[in-house]
Formats: C-alpha cells, structure tokens, sequence
C-alpha cells in the first residue's frame, strides 16, 4: 500500500514538474531547444503515469541512483555549481532522463514480445550507427550529415574537423562520431552492444548463429575506426570471456581464437595495406592526461574544499584540465564531482549494480536465459569502459540505464513464465 501510495505521489509532482518547470523555466531561461530525446522521454512519462500500472515499486539500486543524485544536488548547491546553465541542462536532459526510464520501463516492457522489440531496434541502430562510422571514416559527407543531423552539437565546425583528415593520419579518427557523438560514444556504444546483439552465441549452434559472427566482425571494423583502445579492450575480453565460459571442447576454443587472428591477419595484409602505423591510437599505451591521473588525485585530496564540495567547475584552464584528467576513471570523477559524500554514494551504487548484475549473469547462464545474459554482459561491458572514460553511470548515461532495465525486465518475465510453466506442471500432477 506504501508502494503504491508513493508511486500515485509521485505522479502528481512529475505532472507539475513537466508542466512547470519545463515550459516555464525553459523558456524563461533559455537552457536549451527540447531535443527529440526529452521529448521522447516526456511523452513516455506522461503515457505511463496516464496508462501504466502502479504494480512495480522502486528497487534497492535504484533507490541508491535517486539517493546518489540528491547527495550531488544537495553538493551541487554548496559549491554553487547547480547555478550554472551546463548543470541545469545535464539535470534535465540526463538524469532525468534515467529517472524516467527506471520509471517507464517496468510498466511498458512486461511482456517476451515487448522486449524482443526493444532489441529489434536497439539492432537496427547499431548497425546503423556502423554504417554511419565507415562512411565517416573514409570522409564520405553523407556520414557526417547524417551524424551531425542526429547530433547536431557534438561537432559545431563540421569542415574543420573534416579537413584534419588524411590519408596518413590515422589519429585525426578519434573525431568520428557515428550517431551516438564523439568516439568515446561510439565506443561506449559498439562494446556495449556486442554482447546484446550476440547472445544467439551461448545456445547450441544455428543459423542465427551466423548473425552473431557478423556482428564480431562489424565491431571489429568499427572499433579500428573509431580508434578506441578501451572498446578494443573489452571487445577482446568479451571474446575471450565466450572462449572459457562457453561449454565448448578445447579443440574448439583453439579453433575460435586461431580464426580470429588469421582473419584479423588477412584482414590487415590485403584489405587495409597494413603496416603498425596504421594501428594509430591502437598501438599507443602512452597518455600524459591519464598518466597524470594519480599526480591531480594527489593534490586534489589535500584540498579540503576540493575533498568535502568536489570541484565541478569549468571556467579557468586548471578547471578544465582537472575535469579531464579526473574524468578518465568512472570513481575519481564522482569524488571531483561531489566531493568525498558523492564518491562513497556512488561507490555503493556501482557495488551493488555490478553485484545484481552478476548474480543475473550466473543465473540466466545456468537457466539458459541467453537474451537477458547477453543484455546483463552488455550493462557490465559498459562499467568496465567506465574505467578509463568519464560518461559512466555517474554521469547519468541513458545508455547504461535502458540495457539496465531492459535486463531486469528480461530477467522478470523469464521468472515469471518459469514459474506459470512450474504450477501448470504442479497442477497438472495433482488431478
């Protein structure tokens, strides 16, 4: 009754909070256009909270999120920071964002159907997001055209970017963005993805088998393009993860992975030229901003202002090198964000996500939910990428939240339907 009471609370403050605050406040302030996401978002909300049911209450990580954005709200006015307009627009075009999918997706995604859906489209934008990133890669203005129609702000001088490509600089890659924005996006989203759309890979062999080889390769393509070191890394230890997990021969786990790197191999030789220059950012392991890391952490924590309010300001040139240098770990960006109280806040949110998640990895594997196994690797994919990149779960990504949800819904249905085939057998015993 608490549940549901809280749930019918909460409806009233979102419909005031939508109509308030986004038409007021937005247009009074000009924080920004409503982009097609908070559009989506906001008729997602308001279509459940008219039509969805009241049945699922809150989950103890998803509590944590809500706690772990009060504490950086609550922060955020301390150091004055929630002032600024960057702010107000990551709040309402991030978290809340997150906060709506937590909300939205129990109520809608119900259903083996419904699901099977989402990854339908969540298919379809990888490859789409693919094809994109070749076409960018070899410099192909329909690429940058449809990126920059899907992102229109991530690139603002589109031809300046383009004119830093050449044949010979393979680094100038680090810009294509495909449609999710940036590489560091990109990557985020193909490593992410793999799993998800590979999941066809753990049961017996079939023809759709085949599709999750395509995949692999499609990933590979684009992560030599984007030239990320950090999707590569978790590419490579997702496939070696299928080598040992899976109930395959050693004959077989030696012929997967000598496949591979004849492909790759061949691959290199005759279809792109190969010589080592080529792996461009591949092949490098020296980063000054990430070896610098431990130095800023350093002289950050014997700030006690810095330690207890955080410093998320970006105004002078040390705020912006702190914000980069910190941002390239999921956990020293949560302590530069909020200070010490955020970074403990956060540190049990990800605990406690990593912990669900393996619990729902180990379970589906033995029950043969291979859907929501590869959705539950995808989530972890994404905290492993977080290591080494800032837009981690502590930035609010929606990335990480939607496979997240999609996963605990996937892990429901197969549950329930479990349990209706057990009572029908039950029940059948017993006349």
């Amino acid at each position: 009754m608490e549940d549901i009471r809280f749930i019918d609370y909460f409806k009233w403050v979102g419909i005031s909070f939508l109509v308030v605050f986004s038409f007021v406040f937005l247009g009074g302030y000009h924080v920004g256009p409503l982009s097609a996401r908070l559009l989506v978002a906001y008729g997602l909300f308001g279509y459940v909270l008219w039509r969805g049911s009241t049945e699922y209450a809150p989950t103890k990580d998803m509590k944590l999120y809500y706690n772990y954005l009060i504490v950086y709200l609550f922060i955020s006015l301390l150091n004055f920071s929630a002032f600024s307009i960057s702010f107000v627009k990551e709040i309402i075009a991030v978290h809340f964002v997150c906060c709506i999918a937590i909300f939205s997706f129990p109520r809608i995604f119900k259903t083996d159907v419904s699901i099977r859906g989402a990854l339908i489209v969540l298919g379809f934008g990888f490859l789409l997001n693919a094809l994109v990133t070749y076409l960018q890669a070899h410099n192909v203005p329909l690429g940058w055209a449809i990126g920059m129609h899907i992102n229109p702000t991530e690139l603002a001088d589109i031809d300046e970017m383009r004119s830093e490509f050449t044949d010979n600089d393979q680094f100038s890659r680090s810009f294509i963005m495909g449609i999710m924005g940036r590489s560091v996006g990109n990557g985020y989203f193909i490593a992410t993805m793999l799993p998800v759309l590979t999941y066809y890979i753990w049961d017996k062999f079939q023809m759709k088998t085949l599709w999750t080889y395509f995949i692999f390769v499609v990933t590979a393509m684009c992560v030599f393009y984007i030239q990320q070191r950090m999707a590569l890394v978790v590419v490579v230890v997702y496939f070696f993860y299928i080598c040992f997990r899976k109930n395959l021969s050693p004959i077989s786990k030696f012929l997967a992975i000598s496949t591979v790197i004849i492909f790759f191999a061949v691959y290199m030789d005759e279809f792109q030229s190969f010589d080592y220059n080529q792996l461009g950012r591949l092949a490098q392991t020296q980063d000054q901003t990430r070896s610098n890391t431990l130095t800023v952490l350093g002289d950050f924590v014997t700030n006690p202002r810095y330690l207890l309010l955080g410093h998320n300001q970006k105004i002078t040139t040390e705020d912006y090198y702190i914000f980069h240098t910190m941002g390239h770990n999921t956990f020293t960006d949560s302590l530069r964000m909020g200070g010490i109280f955020l970074f403990i806040t956060y540190i049990g949110l990800f605990i406690i996500l990593c912990r669900n998640l393996i619990n729902i990895v180990q379970f589906s594997h033995d029950e043969k939910d291979f859907r929501t196994l590869g959705l539950a690797l995808g989530c972890l994919c994404y905290l492993l990428y977080s290591q080494t990149h800032s837009t981690g779960v502590q930035s609010g990504s929606i990335i990480f939240w939607v496979l997240y949800m999609l996963t605990i819904q996937s892990h429901r249905v197969w549950c329930e339907l479990t349990d209706d085939e057990e009572m029908e057998v039950e029940e059948e015993y017993t006349l």
